[in-house]
C-alpha cells in the first residue's frame, strides 16, 4: 500500500510543478511588467502575487521534505529542523488566509457601498496600507505560528515519537488553541465579508434588471469574476484549514500523512487556477498567449 501511495504522490509531485512553476512565473511577469509599465500594481495585483508565491513556497516545502524522508529517513531531521519547517508550514498557511482576507475585503470596500464615515475612512485609508500590510501579515503569521510549532517539534521532534505517537490528540489540540482561535476568526471576518458582498452585488443587479439597464455591463461583470473569485478561495482556505485539524489529530500515521500530502497538491493546483480566472488581466493574456500557440502549431 505505501508502494502505491508513493507511486501516486510521484506522479502528482511532478505534474503540480509542471502547472505551478509556470503559472506563478506567468503571474510574476505579467504583474512586473505592469508595474514597469505604469510605475505602480494594482492591489488585488499584489495579493495575486503574494498568494501565488504562498502556493510555490509551500509546493517547494512540501515536495522537498517528501523527498528528504524518503530517500535519508526521518532520522535525519533534527529538533530544530522540526521546528522550521512546522513554522514555515503554519505561518504560510495562514498568511494564505490573511491575504485572501484583504483580498476580499479590497473586492467589499470597490463593490459595496455604506454611508457611514467608518466605513469611508476605511475605503480611503486601506489603499494607503500596501505593501507594508502584506509584509506585516506575513511579520503575523510567523509570530502566531511560533508557539503552536513549538508544541508541534516538542511532540513530534524526533523518529521513534513519529512512528509511535504517543501524546494527546487532545493535548495538542488544546495547545494549538491560539494559532486555531486566530484562524477562526479571520476566517469568520473573511466569511462576513464575501457574505455582504455577494448580498450587496446580488441587491444591485436586481436594482438594474428593474430598471430594464444591461445588467451583464463590463463593470457587473468584474464583480460578478470578483465573487466567483472569493468563494472559491473560501472554499480553498477551509480546505487549508481542514489539513491543519488533520495534523494535529493525526500527525505520525501514515496514511493520513499520504491524504495530506495529497491534499495540498490538489489546493496549490486549484489556488492558481482560482488566481488567475480571478484576474481579467490575466485571463484575458493566457487566453491571448493559448490562441498564438495554436496559430502557430496550426501553420506549422
Amino acid at each position: 500500500m505505501t508502494t502505491v501511495w508513493n507511486n501516486i504522490l510521484h506522479f502528482t509531485d511532478v505534474i503540480s510543478l509542471l502547472i505551478i512553476l509556470p503559472a506563478n512565473m506567468f503571474i510574476l511577469v505579467m504583474n512586473i511588467l505592469d508595474w514597469r509599465k505604469n510605475t505602480r500594481l494594482d492591489i488585488s495585483d499584489q495579493l495575486i502575487s503574494g498568494l501565488g508565491l504562498l502556493s510555490l513556497s509551500h509546493r517547494i516545502l512540501q515536495v522537498s521534505f517528501r523527498y528528504t524522508v524518503l530517500i535519508h529517513g526521518f532520522h535525519v531531521i533534527t529538533k530544530s529542523a522540526w521546528l522550521l519547517i512546522d513554522i514555515t508550514y503554519l505561518s504560510q498557511i495562514f498568511c494564505t488566509l490573511l491575504y485572501s482576507t484583504w483580498l476580499a475585503m479590497h473586492f467589499c470596500l470597490k463593490i459595496v457601498n455604506i454611508n457611514r464615515n467608518l466605513y469611508i475612512y476605511i475605503q480611503s485609508r486601506f489603499p494607503k496600507m500596501f505593501p507594508w500590510i502584506l509584509l506585516l501579515s506575513v511579520l503575523a503569521s510567523i509570530l502566531i505560528s511560533v508557539p503552536a510549532a513549538l508544541n508541534m517539534s516538542d511532540n513530534y521532534g524526533n523518529y521513534t515519537v513519529l512512528l509511535n505517537p504517543s501524546s494527546s490528540p487532545l493535548k495538542s489540540f488544546i495547545s494549538l488553541i491560539l494559532y486555531l482561535a486566530f484562524f477562526s476568526f479571520f476566517f469568520s471576518f473573511f466569511f462576513i465579508l464575501v457574505l455582504v458582498t455577494i448580498v450587496s452585488l446580488y441587491k444591485h443587479i436586481n436594482r438594474m434588471q428593474n430598471k430594464t439597464m444591461n445588467f451583464r455591463s463590463e463593470i457587473v461583470e468584474a464583480h460578478v469574476t470578483a465573487v466567483k473569485t472569493l468563494i472559491a478561495l473560501l472554499g480553498f482556505n477551509l480546505l487549508y484549514f481542514g489539513s491543519v485539524i488533520l495534523t494535529v489529530e493525526d500527525y505520525g500515521r501514515l496514511q493520513s500523512m499520504y491524504i495530506l500530502l495529497l491534499i495540498y497538491t490538489t489546493c496549490h493546483v486549484l489556488s492558481l487556477i482560482i488566481l488567475i480566472r480571478g484576474s481579467s488581466k490575466l485571463r484575458k493574456k493566457l487566453h491571448a498567449i493559448w490562441r498564438s500557440c495554436a496559430v502557430g502549431f496550426s501553420s506549422n
